[in-house]
């Protein structure tokens, strides 16, 4: 490439830089489309230059709001980078994250799974990627799957994502206890009551032992543990829970979230299914009360 226009390009690339630093969307986007246009003239096909004005100029649709805009020219870019020799597996997984995301804003799930994927591929190839990047992917699939009625696909992305953070952070860590709660939640739904309790129990031995009594995270794993027993029948205990539940969300703050009034509307049906019904309406009538502050 002549010197002269690889340092135009750079200046491009320096202006775009500065305006998009300064949020000058589309003052930005007119110099890096010019860009994009000098590169392809001056750099060889499957440049890495190339794919970084492709990278640049989606990026800056996509900061505007239009992420279909972003769409084409981050998906080039990828397709650039996937054909380098070698493969840069920390900007291909960049890339392909980077397009997980994209897609699955615009709700293309089966796009997005696909790029998650390829990211989770590159992303094993890195010894110094964080271990929550792997396992946000890991349930981002997990839950595209179950939106898409695919449920059984789910599980094999749960459990991967509870044995990349048991070997990262060691069995009894917080982080575990979300991944079994999810997979946990995934079994109820499932109608696998037996794996869902011994796995929520797990999850709630965890929380317990790293929480004071009245955290959030141990509120929620009793009640999503008396939904179990609830949907099996075992009213005791998931009314033991239920109220064990609740007790804790009222200790945690005087205005408890929306989960709380979640709690308390499954304990009603609960009581309802009792014959309880004046009991319910009364506890449904307190949490409404105790939301509004």
């Amino acid at each position: 490439m002549a010197s002269g226009d690889e340092k135009l390009w750079a200046i491009l690339n320096d202006k775009l830089d500065m305006l998009r630093g300064s949020n000058l969307l589309p003052q930005a986007i007119r110099v890096a489309e010019a860009a994009l246009e000098l590169a392809r003239r001056a750099f060889p096909a499957g440049n890495a230059n190339i794919a970084l004005s492709l990278e640049k100029l989606g990026q800056l649709h996509d900061q505007a709001g239009d992420q279909a805009a972003a769409q084409p020219y981050l998906v080039k870019a990828h397709e650039v980078l996937t054909k380098g020799d070698p493969p840069d597996h920390r900007a291909i997984y960049r890339s392909a994250r980077r397009l997980g995301f994209l897609f699955d804003h615009l709700g293309q799930t089966e796009e997005a799974i696909s790029y998650y994927e390829k990211a989770i591929a590159a992303g094993t190839q890195l010894t110094d990627l964080p271990y929550s990047d792997l396992g946000t992917m890991l349930n981002n699939i997990a839950l595209m799957y179950r939106k898409s009625g695919r449920q059984k696909a789910a599980e094999p992305y749960y459990l991967h994502a509870l044995e990349i953070y048991e070997k990262q952070l060691g069995p009894e860590h917080t982080d575990v206890a979300s991944v079994l709660n999810n997979l946990a939640v995934f079994y109820t739904n499932e109608r696998r009551f037996a794996e869902a309790e011994k796995t929520h129990l797990r999850a709630l031995a965890i929380r317990e032992k790293v929480h004071p009594e009245n955290h959030p995270d141990i509120a929620q794993s009793k009640c999503n543990l008396a939904v179990v027993y609830h949907s099996r029948g075992d009213y005791p205990r998931a009314s033991e829970l239920y109220r064990a539940s609740l007790k804790s969300w009222e200790e945690a703050t005087d205005k408890p979230p929306a989960d709380y009034e979640i709690v308390a509307s499954n304990y009603a049906d609960l009581l309802r299914a009792l014959g309880k019904a004046r009991q319910a309406s009364q506890l449904e009538d307190r949490a409404r009360k105790k939301r509004r502050g």
